[in-house]
């Protein structure tokens, strides 16, 4: 259709978005009720041989992951095969469960959770999970089949500072570091590393990448990855640091089959006692030695001589950040505190008593234990007894001299009034006498945000809690995860609104140069726009923002992450920007030029008061389709961790294992084009009516060769001399073959 009748058609109008909004909500209703009747959401309620639990495929354990963390799970050079230790140890699983192992296609790491929780497409996830309690909430684990550590991979200029003061180094709003999203290792840098920039990126290797061409100053990965990684492609890196985490790896299973769960934890311990476990180590693991990475210091600076009794260092003490849509910790509401100390004590530490202020509460929490001798996990087993706002923590055997002992506490609350909160507490050593524990840094806290009011009020609304009991809906709308993301994300959407722009001015020059420079009547100049277009149109955006990321500080070009996102932005852009202009040119008819010529006009005259206006009104219609194009290509600068909307939302999924914030993101996406579509529209119908007469005309000519009060023909053509390159050249055709 032309110009006027799509015009008139405009976007959706509010009615239709709430009839859209019903539809979706009875599609949700109806997926809900129907996933509601197939433990785990399985498609084909396909059960095991006599176990109970429920399969995607009748046979198969349908296993997902994201197949990018080398020796775990990766594709192997030249083959589409994937290949590693946990894909071995999966194949081995579902051989003693009478099954066969199939992988799907690779997924992101932040979407493989959500997935197994949905069910319907997946049985288990495999990808360097580690257990944790924020995990344990969403979905099931088996038992871990390895423990493991964090790794810091930097170049090798600045291995040895990091290795000798890590918070030194590292803790500085300049240093870069890149993770994982959603991985411990993002979170032990969130908690450890609280004034650095962290980058979350999708895979280990897109931030060693960083790494290796000055990007980032560090990556913060799995460490036998890491070591893998260092050891087989970026050699010019270092892991200068190792981080005893005592992590455990284990299997994503949905919460609704337990019976899975089960035979994956039989299966498990069958292949610890056949030595297959051992096998696949070796295999896979038998060359790496550790021992050379420095470890990352756990000791405090000061410790306390409680007459005999030794010293337990206390070398950590944060809490979690539980503010919807921000990154502090909000008093009186459930969060985690990780407490670290390490014990100088010959007979050991049989049991520890942590306190804070008045106020602060640890009824209802759950705690981890996790005790270190260097990098090795202890087995230690332990019982917590919360009572108001103290714990006591109880061994079943005393704490070894020399080792971490790490506390995790799930669901504790700081004091509702906010403020600096201290960790201090005493000891009782393996012989019976009482240490007292050194006070800790202090935690700081706030009160009660209006954000977080509004989402604990929801949290008590029936309605809400019949919204969230239907699958579909809690995975998509729920409506606690909606308000949280609306907050969280408009920083985000601001940096995409302000990229694109900035961005889209210097792509309408730009576009509108090579247009100009493909019809020109010189040939070289017309080779270096087909060359310019072709290429950027040509090739994936991704590859070009990757080439620019990090590509260029390769080359010793530094350049803002934000500037640099426009600037390839705006590159992109303006390619698809010079052929639209060139076919809007080029469809003005011959005898506009030949009749412009007649009343004296320049070739620029005619240029710029004839062709190009009525251009501008035909193409605004693809132009505007291309901005939205671009607004929404934004996204894609996320994958080199520019923090713009879908950085955002992509976190929050990642963080809470739900695809709310996705939506969210698509909200704002739609506040930019919808009026947009309908602004556009009234243009073109302004433009259409003025075209037909109803506005001012241009000046007619003033019967000395030009328009209006301009110079003579003459001096026009001789002051277009310059430009005379760039000025089109036509043909019979109308120019339509002018590009060729």
């Amino acid at each position: 259709m032309g110009a006027n009748a799509s015009s008139r058609e405009g976007g959706p109008g509010p009615r239709a978005l709430g009839i859209l909004l019903a539809c979706v909500t009875l599609l949700g209703t109806l997926v809900g009720c129907s996933s509601l009747s197939s433990p785990g959401g399985s498609v084909s309620g396909a059960s095991g041989p006599s176990e109970g639990y429920v399969l995607v495929n009748p046979g198969k354990l349908t296993v997902v992951s994201d197949l990018a963390n080398p020796p775990f799970d990766y594709f192997d050079t030249g083959s589409a095969v994937p290949v590693g230790f946990e894909v071995d140890l999966m194949q081995a699983v579902a051989q003693k469960m009478g099954l066969t192992c199939e992988y799907l296609p690779p997924q992101k790491f932040d979407s493989i959770i959500p997935m197994i929780k949905q069910g319907g497409r997946a049985d288990v996830g495999a990808s360097n999970f580690t257990i944790t309690d924020e995990r344990l909430q969403e979905i099931d684990f088996t038992d871990a089949y390895i423990d493991s550590n964090q790794g810091v991979v930097t170049s090798a200029d600045v291995a040895d500072a990091v290795a000798a003061d890590y918070r030194g180094a590292l803790d500085a709003p300049e240093a870069t570091l890149a993770v994982q999203a959603g991985s411990t290792g993002e979170a032990w840098a969130q908690e450890n590393l609280p004034d650095a920039t962290i980058v979350s990126l999708d895979d280990p290797i897109a931030a060693l990448t960083g790494v290796q061409s000055g990007l980032y100053t560090a990556a913060v990965a799995d460490l036998p990855v890491m070591e893998y990684e260092v050891k087989n492609s970026y050699t010019a890196l270092r892991v200068a640091l190792q981080v005893p985490t005592g992590e455990q790896y284990g299997i994503v299973v949905s919460k609704s089959n337990p019976g899975l769960t089960a035979a994956l934890n039989e299966a498990l311990e069958q292949c610890q006692e056949d030595g297959t476990m051992d096998a696949l180590k070796a295999k896979w693991f038998g060359s790496s030695d550790s021992s050379s990475i420095a470890t990352a210091s756990t000791a405090g600076e000061a410790s306390v001589d409680s007459s005999g009794t030794g010293t337990v260092a206390v070398s950590k003490a944060t809490a979690r950040p539980n503010e919807s849509g921000g990154d502090g910790v909000i008093g009186g509401q459930n969060t985690r505190l990780t407490w670290e100390g390490t014990v100088y004590v010959d007979s050991g530490v049989s049991s520890v008593r942590l306190t804070l202020p008045a106020g602060a509460s640890f009824d209802g929490s759950s705690t981890r234990i996790t005790v270190l001798d260097g990098l090795s996990r202890q087995s230690v087993s332990g019982t917590a007894t919360p009572e108001g706002n103290v714990l006591n923590v109880s061994f079943g055997e005393p704490v070894a001299n020399g080792s971490l002992l790490r506390l995790e506490v799930t669901d504790m609350r700081f004091a509702p009034a906010g403020g600096d909160s201290v960790v201090s507490g005493s000891y009782v050593t393996g012989e019976g006498a009482t240490g007292t524990l050194e006070d800790s840094s202090p935690i700081a806290t706030i009160g009660l945000t209006p954000l977080q009011f509004a989402v604990n009020w929801l949290d008590g609304q029936p309605w809400v809690a019949a919204w969230n009991s239907v699958p579909f809906l809690n995975m998509f709308f729920k409506p606690q995860l909606l308000a949280t993301s609306f907050a969280a994300l408009l920083p985000g959407w601001l940096l995409c609104l302000l990229i694109v722009t900035a961005a889209y001015p210097f792509a309408i020059v730009l576009g509108l140069l090579f247009a100009l420079l493909k019809i020109s009547r010189h040939r070289p100049l017309r080779a270096l726009a087909s060359v310019y277009i072709n290429v950027l149109r040509g090739t994936p955006l991704f590859l070009q923002i990757y080439v620019a990321f990090f590509g260029l500080p390769m080359l010793g070009v530094n350049i803002d992450n934000t500037v640099l996102g426009i600037i390839v932005m705006a590159l992109n852009s303006s390619a698809y920007q010079a052929e639209i202009y060139r076919a809007g040119i080029q469809s003005i008819p011959t005898g506009q030029y030949e009749a412009a010529a007649s009343l004296g006009m320049s070739r620029l005259q005619t240029m710029l008061w004839i062709i190009l206006p009525q251009t501008v009104r035909r193409v605004i219609p693809t132009v505007t389709s291309d901005f939205i194009t671009s607004y929404k290509d934004t996204s894609l600068l996320s994958s080199v961790g520019v923090m713009e909307l879908m950085m955002f939302s992509k976190n929050l999924t990642t963080t809470t294992g739900n695809i709310t914030p996705y939506i969210a993101a698509a909200v704002f996406y739609l506040i930019v084009t919808l009026p947009l579509i309908r602004v556009v529209g009234v243009v073109e119908r302004r433009l259409s009516d003025a075209e037909h007469g109803l506005e001012a005309r241009p000046l007619a000519s003033d019967g000395q060769g030009g328009t209006g009060p301009s110079a003579p023909a003459g001096d026009a053509r001789a002051a277009d001399a310059p430009l005379s390159p760039l000025t089109p050249h036509t043909h019979d055709d109308g120019g339509v073959n002018d590009a060729q």
